[in-house]
């Protein structure tokens, strides 16, 4: 008995040591990189770096692409189950060391799991558009959308995941995936990072750039400001492609396009007039942003109503967990953040508003002013935004957010002068005295608001559903009178007045239901419809004058227009061969019903992209895209009173054809460089008729023609180390051509920059220094100056009309235009936990002289001993150097 007993004895002995010898070499902690390697040559050099006896059958291995894995500070255990995660394989460990066998039936293991999930940010809970999660070694990915959701379906097995947004650190989870699986991750700032403008580069963004950009709002903090104001718009006119007037007065016209032709939405509410004085500042609160995109060609079909790009901003959610408050004072506005949870983890509000500190200045300036003129007066101008955003989770699977906008500009300007004059008229003395007064007031508002619900579905289909409001009002009122009273000889008083109101509108209400269905790897579908209700009032209330007579009855100017516009729409997201080729490909069916008149324009969009070498992409895409709204300036200078009016039975909409073809290539470390043409035709453009008068009905002053336009946009850009920046770079044409302007000839476009060059770059000394400067240089505005000037005789009209002959249009340039703008940001962390942020900086800082345009002046000067009166062009400048300085405190 004994006999039997001490071999068995023996045995249970050695396996157990053996499973002890096996379990501490498992457990062992080391560091290891895998570049470029196959399972097989994985498993080969962590058996010669660590000494470590590996058996295993090369046949058992499949036979797949190299895979790129890093660990630092891993167990081996965990090292092998990254290795062989997806194989089918698992391993033991035996007295001849880790044994690689098979477990998994092949027909079972290619079966495949859903990780679903949220990406937020820790600390407050907002949820991230756009943050990319990839398998390392299964190379698959996706990107979390509006509401931060993602789903990704792998092979089972220990999976390694990495997380990554711009502006914050890359977090790396090890899982190993047996069944389906949620994960609410939360990423750390790192205020540390140092990104440009569009989001770098990863396994699974690569490829999809084609001209769409998402901004670093981190960046945009450190941007050289206007007065020290952060603002979007000017970071949207530092890129390739979009053009804008002296200083952003004008508006923004993208690759050759109107201003009218850019849909910019806040949380899926359109916003029809985006600019603050003129546009120089925009609408946007930088504070509360959380996400904003710039797509200007290669339109996903769920994107419709514009023709040449969309600016989709998101506004954060808001704290979830701790009430926090933020405030910012500069020499243009001040601004005030307040935000927290309603039940912690579950709900929150955000308050956010912003108003204007310019009279401080402007007031005593202009009274001044107009005092050296001899009147008195003042001119004045304020704005103020107020934004509000209530969420809340209701379960796991649904979201309810309501998002509110209201902001407002007041410009009022008034005078008073009066003056007398002598004059000896046949030996006597002739005493008149002269009076003016003007009052000119001049307000806008924007208001808008969503409602909607995100829901899940499923594990792999999403839905959004929305419910949005947007208004514009538009109000003038003007007032001006002239007094002569004819003191000596004889007593007598000549009076001229004259008042106008005018005013329009535009008010939308629309709903729409958004579908996201991830299909496989590789393969997402989006479709959903949209429907929308306008309401059009443009026109004036009530004018008067001596020539009133002429003025046409109300209601052909005031003239109401409801309209209903729809939209249908599906795109497809796919990958193929062995995912070097990204497709999306769609079609939107727009439509649209007014005065009993029905358009419906299909629309197909198609990008693609090629991965030709290694970090080489070759672009392409085609996009037609249409627009049922016209935008109608008789100032071209970006003013509200601008009309936006409607597709009628008489006026079709606008349509396009953008073609695109580019490519990109990572060209070492940090550094990227972009090239892309495009062209781009327009047809069914809508402008003012020479000679056409604001206060007639607009539909019988217009004219209907076509555009076009073509170019090349390049861009270099570094974003990794202590400097970051990029030059940015537009070689363009546009061109017009109308039946009633220019006698039916083409001509250039005003906004035809033929060059457009920026550059912007940042150096951080520190954490708490940094320093940016900025440089533009733009090819001066097309504009017509006047060449001749004759007289006509018109039979029982006295004196003769003075005609003035401009020539051809648009044939005279404006000088280029450049500026240079800088800034020096220092940030500060008190031990309380209180961030102080200072920013000093100098707009136009040698001062360039750039003219916004040039005015005909009359000037009387002296020639042999009469007074002669002389006409002279001079510049209209607006902006000259301005110093800027900003305070801003989160607490």
């Amino acid at each position: 008995m004994k006999g039997k007993l001490l071999p068995g004895l023996m045995i249970c002995c050695l396996l157990a040591v053996s499973n002890l010898f096996g379990q501490e070499t498992l457990d062992r902690v080391v560091s290891v990189s895998f570049e470029d390697q196959s399972p097989v040559k994985a498993l080969l050099l962590l058996r010669k770096s660590f000494n470590l006896n590996i058996v295993f059958s090369d046949n058992q291995l499949p036979r797949r692409n190299s895979f790129p894995l890093n660990f630092q500070e891993q167990s081996i255990r965990r090292i092998l189950d990254a290795i062989l995660a997806n194989t089918g394989l698992s391993y033991r460990t035996e007295m001849a060391g880790v044994v690689v066998t098979r477990t998994i039936p092949s027909s079972k293991w290619r079966s495949r799991y859903t990780i679903q999930g949220m990406v937020e940010t820790a600390g407050n809970a907002e949820t991230l558009n756009g943050a990319n999660v990839f398998a390392l070694n299964q190379n698959e990915g996706t990107h979390s959308n509006e509401q931060g959701v993602f789903s990704l379906s792998l092979l089972p097995g220990p999976t390694q995941i990495s997380i990554s947004f711009i502006g914050f650190r890359t977090d790396t989870l090890f899982i190993d995936l047996r069944q389906d699986t949620f994960l609410r991750i939360s990423l750390q700032r790192e205020s540390q990072q140092m990104e440009a403008v569009v989001i770098p580069g990863t396994p699974e963004r690569e490829g999809m750039d084609f001209g769409h950009y998402n901004f670093d709002l981190e960046q945009l903090q450190r941007m050289p400001k206007i007065g020290g104001e952060t603002d979007l718009i000017r970071a949207v006119q530092m890129l390739p492609g979009v053009q804008t007037g002296p200083d952003g007065v004008g508006g923004v016209f993208v690759r050759g396009g109107e201003a009218g032709h850019n849909l910019v939405i806040i949380d899926d509410v359109p916003v029809y007039n985006f600019n603050h004085a003129a546009g120089v500042l925009s609408v946007f609160n930088t504070s509360i942003v959380k996400s904003a995109e710039l797509l200007k060609g290669a339109f996903p079909a769920r994107y419709s109503g514009r023709l040449s790009s969309v600016l989709d901003v998101r506004m954060r959610d808001g704290n979830k967990e701790y009430w926090t408050a933020s405030g910012e004072l500069g020499l243009v506005s001040g601004r005030l953040t307040v935000e927290g949870p309603i039940v912690k983890n579950k709900s929150s509000l955000l308050l956010a508003g912003r108003t204007s500190l310019l009279n401080w200045v402007l007031k005593p300036y202009s009274r001044q002013f107009k005092s050296r003129k001899g009147e008195e007066g003042e001119s004045s101008y304020t704005f103020y935004d107020f934004n509000a955003k209530f969420n809340v989770e209701i379960g796991e699977k649904d979201r309810l957010f309501f998002s509110f906008y209201r902001g407002q500009d007041d410009f009022g300007n008034q005078g008073d002068s009066q003056d007398t004059l002598n004059l000896l008229i046949s030996d006597r003395v002739g005493t008149f005295r002269f009076r003016q007064v003007y009052r000119e007031k001049l307000y806008w508002t924007n208001t808008g608001g969503s409602l909607r619900w995100s829901h899940i579905l499923n594990k792999k289909l999403f839905a959004n559903t929305t419910l949005t409001f947007s208004e514009l009002k538009v109000n003038i009122a003007t007032a001006s009178s002239d007094t002569v009273a004819i003191i000596l000889p004889t007593p007598s008083i000549d009076y001229d007045a004259d008042f106008g109101n005018y005013s329009s509108s535009i008010r939308d209400l629309g709903a729409r239901t958004d579908f996201h269905w991830d299909i496989a790897p590789g393969n997402k579908v989006r479709f959903g419809l949209r429907i929308q209700r306008n309401h059009f009032v443009p026109g004036i209330e009530e004018y008067d004058d001596d020539y009133k007579e002429y003025i046409p009855p109300r209601g052909s100017i005031s003239r109401t227009v409801h309209t209903t516009g729809w939209s249908l729409y599906v795109e497809n997201e796919r990958r193929f061969f062995a995912r070097r080729l990204y497709c999306n490909y769609g079609l939107n069916l727009a439509g649209w019903n007014v005065d009993k008149k029905n358009y419906a324009i299909l629309e197909p969009r198609v990008a693609i992209s090629y991965l030709l070498a290694d970090s080489t992409y070759l672009e392409a895409s085609v996009s037609r895209m249409s627009q049922f709204l016209h935008l109608l300036s008789g100032t071209n200078i970006g003013l509200p009173t601008d009309l936006w009016v409607p597709s009628t039975g008489q006026i079709g909409p606008e349509l396009s054809w953008q073609y695109t073809l580019g490519i990109r290539r990572n060209l070492w470390r940090g550094w990227n460089l972009g090239i892309e043409g495009y062209f781009k035709q327009m047809k069914n453009l809508v402008n003012y008729s020479e000679g056409a008068n604001f206060l007639d009905d607009w539909e019988q002053n217009i004219t209907v023609g076509s555009g076009r336009a073509y170019g090349l946009d390049m861009m270099l850009r570094k974003d990794a180390g202590r400097i970051n920046g990029y030059i940015a770079y537009t070689l363009g044409r546009t061109d017009r051509i109308f039946p009633k302007i220019n006698l039916g000839e083409r001509y250039p476009f005003k906004y035809d920059h033929r060059h457009d060059l920026k550059i912007w770059g940042d150096f951080r000394f520190s954490s708490k220094v940094d320093l940016s400067a900025s440089w533009v240089f733009s090819s001066g505005l097309a504009f017509s100056l006047p060449q001749d000037a004759f007289t006509v005789e018109i039979p029982g009209v006295s004196p003769p009309v003075t005609v003035i002959d401009f020539g051809p249009k648009n044939s005279s340039r404006l000088p280029a235009y450049h500026r240079f703008d800088i800034g020096l940001n220092l940030h500060f962390l008190s031990n309380k936990g209180i961030a102080h942020h200072f920013q000093f900086g100098a707009y136009n800082a040698y001062s360039r002289r750039n003219p916004l345009y040039y005015q005909l002046r009359t000037i009387y000067v002296e020639e042999d001993g009469r007074l002669k009166e002389e006409k002279v062009f001079t510049g209209v400048h607006l902006l000259p150097f301005l110093p800027s300085i900003n305070y801003s405190v989160k607490f």
